[in-house]
């Protein structure tokens, strides 16, 4: 019961976004002739750390406003709404899960930074990405409930996430990794916004105020069609410097069809439903653009 408990206070269904933010990043660096496997297993348990942080903070916290109890029967369960872990329990793993994330990070930094610049610069850095994590819907004005919750994931599964970690390998950063940072992010960020259609009605009555019920039905789906194709335009564009990288088209049928469920979408249960798809199209699309830089 703990087990199961724990396993849905993770949410493992949304973690192949860490993955693939980690591949697309270290892929990158590996092509301009920095990689190393440390760094790499390093970055991974402390971006999939953060992401769990966020996960338990996100549970925590829509059960302490009382949002969760207001989910359709669509929702995934909950564990603190549920009853299967109480708050004091979730309190001590939130704990837990920073300390952990905050090492993990450390470890990273002394394997891979030396000059004291960037140190300030990636513990300033770490500091904000934790904080972001818990802030999401913890403390007294919790950025979730105020429509910012797209840009916070636009910026931590793309130009952060991406970007920092070619940094971390390679101690540069060559300014045509903006765009498949911003393709990750952008995707990502759609990721959030289907899970914010699929609880447009129930956020809505428990006061939290996301981008998908300031827009409405339609307008959320339209906003579905703009992060998914400016996204990708990011990544096309990266093929201008390395066609090798237009590899995640062999993903275009998934993409299509993904794209044609949201549009074709009824009512907030069946945009929702494709919860689980925009998650695999993150990581599908970023590892095959790994393998398509990895080939230049």
């Amino acid at each position: 019961m703990q087990i199961m408990a724990l396993w849905l206070l993770i949410r493992p269904r949304t973690l192949p976004l860490t993955l693939g933010v980690v591949l697309a990043a270290h892929a990158l660096a590996a092509a301009m002739g920095a990689f190393a496997w440390l760094p790499f297993a390093l970055s991974l348990l402390t971006v999939l750390l953060l992401q769990i942080l966020s996960n338990i903070a996100n549970d925590y916290g829509d059960a302490l406003r009382g949002t969760d109890a207001n989910r359709s029967e669509n929702a995934p369960t909950r564990a603190v709404a549920s009853g299967q872990l109480n708050a004091a329990a979730v309190r001590r793993w939130l704990m837990a899960t920073t300390l952990a994330a905050t090492a993990s990070g450390v470890a990273l930094l002394l394997v891979c930074l030396h000059g004291w610049r960037d140190w300030l610069v990636f513990l300033l850095l770490g500091a904000l990405a934790i904080a972001a994590a818990l802030a999401y819907t913890l403390g007294r004005r919790p950025y979730g409930y105020r429509a910012l919750g797209e840009v916070a994931v636009f910026l931590s599964f793309g130009l952060l996430g991406v970007c920092g970690n070619v940094y971390l390998q390679t101690h540069t950063l060559p300014a045509p990794v903006l765009l498949p940072a911003a393709g990750s992010g952008l995707l990502a960020a759609n990721v959030l916004h289907i899970n914010n259609i699929r609880d447009l009605s129930s956020d809505w009555a428990a006061g939290k105020h996301t981008l998908a019920n300031k827009l409405g039905f339609s307008g959320s789906l339209k906003m579905h069609r703009v992060l998914l194709l400016a996204g990708l335009a990011c990544y096309a564009l990266y093929a201008e410097l390395a066609w090798q990288s237009v590899l995640w088209l062999l993903a275009l049928p998934m993409i299509l069809c993904h794209a044609h469920r949201v549009a074709a979408a009824r009512n907030e249960a069946e945009a929702g439903a494709e919860l689980g798809a925009a998650v695999m199209l993150h990581f599908v699309v970023n590892a095959l653009f790994a393998i398509g830089v990895l080939l230049t």
